[in-house]
């Protein structure tokens, strides 16, 4: 099913400026904090080996990541209230230290967690919560493309950072790892922010009366956030503890670091397709219909998980398929929350929203190694992660959103 758009006029403006502010807020999204979620499963082992701890306790570490439930909230509200480059470049640079300051003084499981728990915080400013504000607010009939374009810069990272650190980690450790990690933020995503992104961008909305400004938090109270909010812990709770156990799950099946690499990257080309395809198809068809096929595809990887032992190309395929999900998801909740509520309160709600999704991160990354550590093998939690993906993808088809309207871009 198809929606139909009003007239733009001028409609190739949107991309006069535009291709500035994806450019830039790819390159920053790709380098934020997100790839060491994507990551950290290659820390797994070595961060376990040095402390002398089990994947299920490390699980409970990386799991305090979900301080980024709070800094969601106030760091999306921050956005609203001053903009986007200010945000973004501060809490990169705050991310950046802490990296650093772990390499250096890090040596047991309590130093790991105060940096999780710090990068969790800050790095929200790295993340879509504050990166898709310019694409949304100066985009209207591209806007779905615009978003899968930014959200394909966190997957080339993705795709092509396991092949830097996999040499890094064995030659240096997770130390060199993490040097990496902060490298790729300093280098990149600063300065893609600083510079490609308009200012006129970065400014858009922020403060702006009656959004930015206020303290209103009605939107709490209405079905569509209620259903958007349930859908995105259960779709966190089932993908969340894949990712950060994918590398020894592909290790345990028989099979070396490097080839437990490749499947991070599998799995970030998955993500790439996703987020790809996803925005394009969401300028197209109706939004929860896509919602529903792109959760229903990573639900089957799940199952050929199940059904499948010690089989590498079943393996590849299933991480490719969940990758989906992944990619797709950040596209599907920031249209949507566009979409659904004003604009000028975008960051506050975006980040409460992602503050949501980190309840089910934090039960899906500590009780994948938890279960793990209890029955020995992977099967329970790829079974409840099926059954959460179908719970999600039923809650999101239930959103109402209003007609589209187009208008003529605000950025630029």
């Amino acid at each position: 099913m198809t929606e139909t758009l009003a007239p733009l006029p001028a409609e190739e403006s949107e991309w006069t400026v535009g291709w500035r502010i994806v450019l830039g807020c790819a390159l920053g999204a790709g380098a934020g904090i997100v790839l060491l979620f994507f990551t950290f499963n290659m820390f797994v082992l070595p961060l376990s080996q040095e402390l002398g701890v089990s994947r299920g306790e490390l699980g409970s570490v990386q799991a305090l990541i979900v301080t980024g439930a709070l800094g969601a909230v106030v760091i999306g509200r921050a956005a609203d209230r001053f903009g986007f480059k200010p945000i973004y470049l501060g809490t990169a640079a705050i991310v950046i230290i802490g990296q650093v300051l772990s390499v250096l003084f890090s040596t047991t499981l309590l130093h790991m967690a105060i940096t999780i728990a710090v990068l969790g915080f800050f790095g929200v400013g790295t993340t879509a919560v504050v990166i898709t504000r310019p694409v949304n607010a100066h985009f209207r009939r591209y806007r779905g493309r615009a978003l899968g374009l930014v959200a394909t810069g966190t997957s080339l990272f993705a795709i092509a950072a396991p092949q830097v650190l996999e040499p890094m980690i064995a030659n240096y450790g997770w130390r060199g790892g993490f040097l990496a990690l902060a490298g790729f933020m300093a280098l990149v995503g600063m300065p893609a922010v600083a510079f490609i992104v308009p200012a006129s961008a970065s400014r858009a909305y922020a403060g702006a009366a009656g959004g930015g400004g206020t303290s209103d938090w009605s939107f709490l109270k209405t079905r569509d956030f209620q259903l958007m909010a349930a859908s995105i812990i259960a779709m966190g709770l089932a993908t969340a503890g894949f990712v950060g156990q994918l590398s020894p799950i592909i290790q345990e099946e028989g099979f070396g670091p490097a080839t437990g690499a490749l499947a991070v990257s599998i799995f970030a080309i998955g993500q790439f397709v996703g987020r790809l395809g996803g925005g394009w198809l969401l300028d197209t068809f109706r939004p929860q219909v896509v919602a529903l096929v792109f959760t229903i595809i990573p639900g089957s990887g799940f199952l050929l998980l199940l059904l499948t032992d010690q089989l590498l190309p079943a393996v590849i395929i299933a991480a490719a398929m969940i990758g989906l999900q992944q990619g797709v998801e950040i596209d599907l909740f920031a249209y949507f929350i566009a979409r659904r509520f004003p604009i000028t309160q975008y960051g506050t709600i975006y980040g409460a929203l992602h503050g949501f999704s980190w309840i089910g991160n934090g039960i899906g990354i500590v009780g994948v190694g938890w279960l793990h550590d209890k029955l020995g093998s992977y099967e329970l939690a790829q079974g409840i992660g099926m059954a959460s993906l179908t719970l999600g993808a039923v809650l999101v088809w239930a959103v109402r959103l209003p007609p589209l309207t187009v208008e003529q871009p605000r950025a630029g």
